[in-house]
């Protein structure tokens, strides 16, 4: 069993994923591969047979059309995965890219927690009800416009309205927020967004 992490950020690369891969660890006994984004294409092909995909946060801002160019290989891959996939703050900006829909620069970037609203209760917030709050880190400079087509909202927040999609027929799932970050005044051992984390993973039969 294996993950797939694709690695998005362009500076400090090493260094900012090492947060990924500690908080997957803390719930799953899967491989995980890293791989950075600029070694990924449309006919990208894994070393090992992978169960899950998970795209990272980014400096990158694709509301800039300079930086839409260097990850067009990773979104012509994307649409073509048939494996569960989450993607995290600019790996949710590149999902609903790749399908279709507009990524836009905020008119002031979210640099704190922040509470997320549940819509769906089921897929990656089965652990929640219908309108519960999730309290989680949030860092980003760019939102997701609209829905692509074929998506649906899963969670919105006061900051941001598209704080989690899906796709309607594929096990495609994208997240504004960063689950892999505790929050800095949470206390407790276990914080909202490792469990988003677990229930993807569960999705994917590695948790």
């Amino acid at each position: 069993m294996a993950i797939l992490l694709v690695n998005n950020y362009i500076s400090q690369p090493e260094a900012r994923i090492r947060r990924y891969v500690e908080a997957l660890k803390a719930i799953t006994d899967a491989e995980i591969h890293v791989v950075r984004f600029c070694d990924i294409g449309p006919d990208f092909k894994p070393e090992v047979p992978v169960e899950a995909v998970v795209l990272s946060g980014s400096q990158a801002c694709l509301s800039r059309m300079e930086d839409r160019a260097f990850f067009r290989g990773e979104a012509d891959f994307v649409r073509k995965l048939r494996v569960p996939v989450l993607g995290i703050c600019f790996g949710h900006q590149l999902i609903a890219w790749a399908f279709g829909a507009e990524v836009i620069a905020m008119p002031r970037p979210a640099t704190e927690p922040k509470h997320v609203v549940i819509e769906v209760p089921d897929h990656i917030f089965a652990s929640w009800g219908p309108g519960d709050k999730i309290y989680v880190s949030e860092w980003h400079r760019d939102k997701v416009a609209h829905l692509p087509p074929g998506f649906m909202r899963l969670a919105t927040s006061d900051f941001c309205e598209i704080e989690a999609m899906m796709h309607l027929r594929r096990p495609i799932y994208g997240v504004q927020f960063h689950p892999e970050r505790r929050p800095r005044d949470w206390e407790g051992e276990r914080w909202d967004g490792l469990e988003v984390l677990k229930n993807f993973l569960s999705l994917a039969g590695l948790a």
